[in-house]
């Protein structure tokens, strides 16, 4: 190859690098408008509303959640804007599907984050393609109108009242509230937070949820009910550090949910007994009591 050619060459792939690594600026509006957007991100059953974009009177707003979404680029130069755009979608899409998993119909305040905070432009933000990967934070604070907290509570009567039925196959049922006033829940759970199973729940400020938690125990030596309640004293575990973590005095609604179906009576836990292990999933949602 010619000097001349492998010159040009060097200085396109350096010009190409210099570009690929520049910052640009991306506006809400204009991302909102791609058909990758309104085909494979948005949703109408969640409402999202853009930095102070005034909303309607909800009937329970959660705390901000960070999301943050990354785009990996294969090029030896580098991302690209494509990276910024892609990975904005992925928070975005990550975002909207817990909302419509958790209930929540609408999210609002909307906007890029920065360390876990929103940043002060409600328009857009300013994104860095990375040489291999591209990050864009996005936060947002889940809200439900009176309609969906509705569509929330006719579920949960149709999941109490339901018609028994029998363990699912290699399961058995244990009653959930005395694991939950045992002395090992009471080390567990500590002076500050509380544990309440079963549909009840005490009246809250702030909700995070609901979630699932799940763990198991050998079973060994022990008898199932032994081994099922160790299972169930270690997912009560997991949810006091989560509850702790995320600043929260209570875990609510406590409620068996093996295999995705909730127990027939609140207030009994299923237990799946295998060869070697007793294992329950339990699902609930953190609060803050008022």
């Amino acid at each position: 190859m010619r000097k001349g050619n492998l010159l040009a060459l060097v200085l396109i792939s350096l010009t190409v690098s210099v570009h690929a690594a520049e910052g640009a600026y991306f506006k809400f509006s204009d991302l909102l408008e791609s058909e990758s957007v309104k085909e494979d991100v948005l949703d109408p059953t969640v409402k999202l509303y853009w930095g102070t974009q005034p909303t309607p009177d909800f009937a329970e707003v959660a705390r901000p959640e960070p999301y943050t979404r990354s785009s990996i680029s294969l090029s030896p130069f580098g991302g690209s804007r494509k990276h910024c755009v892609e990975a904005f979608e992925k928070a975005l899409q990550g975002m909207i599907a817990d909302a419509r998993a958790r209930g929540y119909d609408a999210v609002v305040n909307v906007r890029a984050a920065r360390d876990g905070k929103p940043t002060d432009d409600p328009a857009g933000f300013n994104c860095k393609p990375g040489y291999k990967t591209t990050e864009v934070p996005l936060i947002g604070a889940f809200a439900m109108t009176s309609a969906a907290v509705q569509r929330a509570s006719q579920a949960e009567e149709r999941s109490v009242n339901g018609p028994a039925r029998p363990p699912s196959a290699g399961a058995i049922f244990l009653p959930l509230d005395p694991l939950l006033v045992s002395d090992e829940a009471k080390a567990i759970l500590g002076p500050n937070v509380n544990a309440y199973a079963g549909v009840k729940a005490p009246a809250y400020s702030q909700r995070y949820g609901p979630d699932l938690y799940s763990e198991d125990a050998v079973i060994e030596k022990l008898s199932s009910e032994e081994a099922c309640k160790r299972a169930v004293l270690k997912t009560l575990s997991s949810m006091v550090e989560d509850a702790k973590s995320r600043d929260y005095d209570s875990i609510i609604k406590i409620r068996s949910f093996l295999d995705g179906k909730f127990a027939p009576v609140a207030t009994e836990v299923e237990c799946h007994l295998g060869k070697k292990s007793a294992s329950v999933t339990l699902q609930a949602s953190l609060a803050s009591k008022k």
